[in-house]
C-alpha cells in the first residue's frame, strides 16, 4: 500500500513529534506540507521529503529491508535518514 500522505498529515498534526529509533529522542514536527515533513530542531528546521518517504515505502513493499540509517542512505537517499526511519517506523512500515 503506497504512502497515504493524508494519513501522514493527520498523524503529525494530531501528534506533532517523532522519536528517533537509535537514541529514542523526541523531536517536534513544525508542520507537514504537500512536499515534506518539517522537523523543528534547535536553531534550524529540517525537512524530510515526501518523495523520498514514498520511494522508501515502495522499496519496503517490494521486499527490500530498510532497517538502519545505512540501509536508508544506500537504498533511498542521504537526506536526514534517522528522521526518515523514525517516520517510517512510526507509520508502521518498519
Amino acid at each position: 500500500m503506497p504512502l497515504d500522505w493524508d494519513m501522514v498529515v493527520k498523524r503529525y498534526t494530531e501528534q506533532p513529534y517523532i522519536i528517533t529509533i537509535a537514541r529514542k529522542k523526541e523531536h517536534p514536527v513544525a508542520k507537514v506540507t504537500e512536499t515534506a515533513l518539517i522537523i523543528d530542531l534547535p536553531g534550524r528546521d529540517q525537512s524530510v521529503s515526501r518523495k523520498k518517504l514514498e520511494s522508501a515505502v515502495k522499496l519496503i513493499e517490494s521486499g527490500h529491508k530498510i532497517r538502519t540509517v545505512k540501509d536508508y542512505r544506500k537504498m533511498v537517499a542521504d537526506e536526514r535518514p534517522s528522521y526518515a526511519l523514525a517516520i517510517l517506523h512510526d507509520l508502521g512500515y518498519i
